[in-house]
């Protein structure tokens, strides 16, 4: 836990007065699901796709502009806000969106609607941070008034604010100032797994999920030694950054010290159990296992063919393997600047490069049918000659990549790596197609966003 000493306290309530007079902007999967479907499937895929893009999936917080005015609005922790801040935003925006859905409110915008439903939220966001603990907080009093003033709201919102900062951050700077536990996404993952059964009178054990939460970090620290034994050497590098995992658990101090034995020896893909059958966590894992093969910076890429094991004794094809790589790869391509530890770091590079030599066969390979589509879409053609004899507006510029994304979806073989930000695929769409496409100076400004 982090002392308050060290932390500024009250930005929960500060965030939440804030929230209580602005309701939150959903992101595009989030919007589409207020149309009706529920189906827990459609809600997972959403969650993933949210999380994947900021970050928290990763453990590599994207803080974007808005948020860091946001963190400094409300006086959140200059070290730890923008991180904890993207959390506590994820959480409770999913979490009212899916309420929302669940309970089949109709579209009210009334603020005392929104504020029962953000109290709501709030009211299982303690209960399931604080399962023993009891404390008598009125739902028939409006939010804010709350808020000001009452004593038992206000003090359990300042131990959460510790629990926050200690469970989802991590001390230190990263290259912007924001680092992240990775194992945060596993504590909002359960929290949301049993505010949905909550929501639908599904009153499982609030325990189970706490429990499940612990099982898969332990499971997950077994993946981790697995990895790191797999050239049967243990960098010192990858010593330490598994001595942190352990860490970051948050586990017992029995069980960390068992863990911490595990690396004592060598633990083979047969040593590796995994109790979850859910896509989410199963997908969590495997990105995690890509990202820990980066940490000895070495030149030669020592860990595939063990986490091909793990992923096919998890039931993914190499092909889903293959995608799972490919979305880390595009994440990395287009928040690098972000990432420290990604400098100079020759298993990245080495990662970065296959990514791309691959993508670039597969335009190469699919050349003729993206110019068929380019030929049979009227306004791309018509930029892209004119892009040939004069610079486009940042506008035209700006259609003509959404425009050449929109083609490769509609390509089978391109359509997996039509991601956000189009960090892998556009460039090598550019670079490939037999005209120039577009001056390179739109090409430098791509390339530093």
């Amino acid at each position: 836990m982090v002392s308050q000493a060290f932390e500024k306290s009250g930005w929960l309530n500060r965030y939440l007065s804030y929230r209580a007079e602005n309701p939150f902007i959903l992101s595009e999967q989030y919007l589409n699901l207020e149309k009706g479907n529920n189906d827990e499937k459609i809600f997972d895929e959403c969650l993933y796709k949210e999380v994947k893009e900021n970050g928290i999936l990763l453990g590599c917080p994207v803080i974007t502009r808005s948020l860091s005015e946001m963190k400094e609005k409300l006086d959140l922790p200059n070290q730890r806000g923008g991180t904890v801040l993207l959390y506590i935003e994820t959480m409770f925006s999913i979490a009212m969106v899916e309420y929302k859905i669940l309970n089949s409110i109709s579209n009210n915008d009334s603020s005392e609607s929104y504020q029962i439903r953000l109290l709501n939220i709030l009211l299982l966001v303690l209960k399931y941070h604080f399962p023993h603990s009891y404390y008598r907080i009125p739902r028939e009093v409006p939010l804010t008034k709350l808020l000001k003033h009452n004593e038992s709201l206000n003090g359990v919102l300042i131990q959460l604010e510790e629990v926050l900062i200690g469970s989802v951050t991590l001390p230190g700077y990263s290259s912007l100032g924001n680092r992240q536990n990775i194992f945060a996404f596993s504590k909002l993952y359960f929290f949301l797994l049993w505010a949905r059964g909550t929501i639908k009178r599904d009153f499982s054990s609030l325990n189970k999920y706490i429990e499940m939460d612990k099982k898969l970090r332990e499971e997950m620290i077994t993946a981790f030694a697995a990895l790191i034994w797999a050239d049967d050497f243990i960098a010192s590098a990858e010593e330490q950054v598994f001595e942190k995992y352990i860490e970051q658990t948050g586990l017992e101090e029995s069980i960390k010290n068992e863990l911490g034995k595990r690396i004592l020896e060598p633990v083979k893909t047969a040593d590796f159990k995994f109790s979850f059958s859910c896509l989410n966590i199963r997908r969590y894992l495997v990105e995690q296992l890509i990202l820990l093969s980066f940490i000895n910076n070495q030149e030669a890429w020592q860990e595939r063919d063990l986490i091909e094991n793990i992923s096919q004794k998890l039931g993914f094809s190499l092909d889903e393997l293959e995608e799972l790589y490919f979305t880390v790869a595009e994440f990395f391509s287009v928040h690098s600047e972000r990432l420290e530890f990604l400098k100079n770091n020759a298993a990245a590079k080495q990662f970065q490069d296959y990514m791309n030599d691959k993508v670039f066969f597969l335009v190469k390979k699919n050349l003729g049918n993206i110019m068929k589509e380019i030929e049979e879409t009227k306004e791309l053609s018509e930029l892209l000659v004119k892009a040939t004899k004069k610079s486009l507006t940042m506008e035209e510029k700006q259609k003509v990549q959404d425009q050449l994304m929109d083609i490769a979806k509609t390509i089978p073989a391109l359509a997996i790596f039509v991601l956000p930000g189009g960090g892998i695929l556009l460039p090598i769409l550019i670079k490939v197609l037999p005209f120039n496409i577009l001056p390179s100076s739109f090409q430098e400004e791509k390339a530093s966003r």
